[in-house]
């Protein structure tokens, strides 16, 4: 099947195509930043010991290892070891994370930090590896950090203090009463029935879709795709997708796709040349979920993510306007030293308005606040500038001229949920980017990122407005229909 896609992809060369990593890749990795790597069996042996005793200071075990005295006096600033354990106490089921210290020539350890990460309706093994592996790394550098710094007592000092401030608030959300009996089944089922979907796999086949992608290969003119996600969890949630579902979702397209960044692909549109198939991720709204489940996984497969942030929920630490007319509970915005955390470990951000208002009925004034003040609010906590906004819902009946012209004046470029491809030219810089859904089943995902459902969608919306045209008992004024359609053309002109 990778064939088949690859075939009708173009045939494109310079993917990165995803393999497994060994101790060969990790040997060449460490060779290449040059730090020396010994491989061993026993932690214990004498080769192991000589080594360290040659290159190290401070030594990190993963894992319940038996440590030896002769381990644990060697290195001059001690031993942190981090081990994982089941939890399977009733309503307290999860994974605890320990970290403990054994200074030098000490066989009792100090405990650093302790965190009880709770199992989730949608916990998959792969899913809640990525997570609980991700606070333990998270950890590890700040307690080598803070030991580093000063004496043991302030640097466990120092490091309960960054749990409080970056993990607390995060595994808060999971205490309330109403979400420990939440059960559920993560949604990667299709949107829709298998027959259409095989019709509409048979259209990406045909001559109409292998023409053109390569068309684009022989130009160098693919288009820059950008999805549109929401949040990853392993809770039930409308628009959720689970950890490991979306774990599979970035091996697939790192296999058929180059996966960039926003600013990055605006970069890529303005040179005019994209030489292979190009998605950008980008999640809106900013669920504190996103800050483990979303960077687990980008942590682990290197992709790079966009987020846009509601301003306004981050301030006041509540749950979402549009989550709480859905029903949704329990799904909280993160907070601002979660956002500077992620910003400066490489997450890119942009805005979303303030209180994610739909901006077809607000006025300028409203629209000028909700729009520039989103970029103040964040800029302000971010020490940088943003550069992107998102339009909430995005939707072309979400879209006023104003709330069109007010973003295109504040921001280089900013995007929406208008279903399209965004196309390399030089001759006109891109300033309203298109963005396409995130589907959970890889299939769906295919049929959308090739276009096939906005073609089927054109044809179907044509086959209508023709049939409600001869359904008409006259014929509509020729002066009003040319007026309609110069608005209509003037707006999206604008847009583009």
């Amino acid at each position: 099947m990778h064939w088949v896609l690859w075939c009708i992809h173009g045939c494109p060369r310079g993917l990165n195509v995803v393999k497994k990593f060994t101790t060969g890749h990790l040997a060449k990795k460490c060779w290449q930043a040059g730090y020396p790597l010994l491989l061993s069996r026993d932690v214990g042996d004498a080769k192991v010991l000589d080594f360290i005793q040659g290159h190290s200071n401070l030594v990190i075990v993963l894992g319940d290892l038996v440590l030896n005295r002769e381990l644990l006096s060697l290195p001059p600033c001690g031993l942190v070891r981090a081990a994982q354990d089941i939890v399977n106490e009733p309503g307290k089921a999860g994974v605890q994370i320990r970290l403990e210290y054994f200074a030098k020539g000490a066989e009792t350890p100090h405990t650093v930090a302790s965190l009880n990460v709770p199992s989730q309706p949608y916990d998959g093994l792969m899913g809640q590896s990525l997570k609980t592996d991700l606070i333990a790394d998270d950890l590890l550098v700040e307690t080598a950090s803070a030991l580093q710094k000063g004496s043991t007592t302030q640097g466990t000092e120092e490091v309960m203090q960054w749990v409080q401030k970056i993990y607390s608030p995060y595994l808060a959300q999971f205490e309330r009463p109403f979400l420990q009996s939440t059960q559920g089944v993560p949604a990667c089922q299709c949107y829709r029935s298998i027959w259409k979907l095989c019709l509409d796999t048979l259209l990406l086949c045909s001559p109409l879709f292998l023409v053109r992608n390569w068309l684009r290969r022989w130009r160098g003119r693919y288009p820059v795709l950008i999805l549109t996600h929401h949040l990853i969890s392993d809770r039930p949630h409308r628009m959720g997708v689970s950890t490991e579902a979306f774990w599979r979702q970035v091996r697939f397209l790192q296999r058929h796709y180059r996966v960039v960044s926003l600013e990055d692909a605006v970069d890529l549109l303005r040179s005019g040349h994209v030489a292979v198939p190009t998605v950008v991720l980008t999640f809106d709204d900013g669920y504190r979920d996103n800050f483990v489940s979303l960077r687990a996984v980008a942590d682990e497969t290197g992709v790079p993510v966009s987020l846009f942030i509601t301003t306004e929920p981050v301030d006041t630490q509540g749950e979402f306007q549009h989550d709480l007319s859905n029903g949704s509970k329990g799904h909280l915005p993160l907070t601002w030293s979660q956002i500077c955390y992620w910003a400066l470990r490489g997450a890119e951000f942009g805005s979303h308005t303030r209180t994610h208002v739909d901006c077809s009925w607000a006025d300028r004034a409203t629209l000028k606040q909700e729009i520039a003040g989103s970029k103040e609010d964040l800029e302000d906590h971010l020490g940088a500038p943003i550069r992107s906004f998102a339009f909430p819902f995005g939707k072309r009946e979400n879209l006023s001229s104003q709330a069109l012209e007010i973003a295109a004046s504040v921001y280089p470029y900013f995007v929406s949920g208008l279903d399209g491809e965004n196309l390399p030219t030089k001759a006109i810089a891109p300033v309203h980017l298109f963005r396409k859904n995130f589907y959970p089943n890889q299939w769906e995902l295919e049929l959308e990122l090739q276009s096939v459902f906005h073609l089927i969608d054109r044809w179907k919306r044509m086959f209508q407005q023709r049939s409600e045209s001869e359904d008409l008992p006259f014929k509509p004024p020729t002066t009003s229909a040319s007026n309609a359609s110069g608005e209509l053309s003037s707006v999206w002109t604008k847009d583009n």
